[in-house]
């Protein structure tokens, strides 16, 4: 069989690696799995941060958000806490997120203890709080990706394992379990 593109794990980026290319052209997505998504992608307990990362990844976050907001996401924040001896860390970090466009906001102890009332108040400096982060339903976005891919006619063997890839007239020829 001939296929335009081959990808080698079924996982998030796998899939929505195929759901990208299967547009282009045919795509064979290979899982040594039985089903695709049972590693990190089935683990992943995953959040959408617009302070995460360096600048470059949280203005990607940033003009992503739209398109995943609707049907992946839901709320659910998060906390940066500070204990005694963190105040210049704090303030440092503050400064950082929202110098490039993150929405946060500095809190006092009490207010970060309202929110989360497991903290141990001894030594609680305070907190920067993400109101705006949210929970991403990864399970559901592995399977829009999966579900564009296939629309497309992306195959995917599943249980197949690549054993070697050697170039050929052409393209390669894949070795598979």
């Amino acid at each position: 069989m001939r296929f335009d593109f081959a990808i080698v794990g079924g996982g998030i980026a796998g899939s929505t690696l195929a759901a990208r290319l299967a547009a282009q052209g045919s795509v064979l997505l290979l899982e040594r799995e039985p089903a695709p998504g049972m590693h990190s992608t089935g683990r992943s307990a995953a959040m959408f941060m617009e302070s995460y990362g360096p600048p470059q990844a949280r203005a990607l976050t940033r003009a992503s958000r739209a398109a995943y907001e609707p049907t992946v996401l839901s709320p659910r924040g998060v906390l940066y806490v500070a204990w005694q001896g963190q105040a210049t860390l704090l303030g440092e970090q503050l400064q950082s997120l929202q110098a490039t466009g993150s929405e946060v906001q500095r809190i006092d102890a009490a207010a970060a203890m309202a929110l989360v009332p497991a903290l141990q108040p001894a030594g609680l400096l305070g907190a920067i709080s993400e109101p705006g982060a949210m929970d991403i339903d990864v399970h559901a976005l592995h399977q829009q990706a999966w579900r564009q891919a296939r629309a497309h006619g992306a195959a995917l063997w599943t249980e197949a394992e690549l054993l070697a890839a050697q170039p050929a007239a052409g393209g390669w020829q894949l070795s598979i379990t």
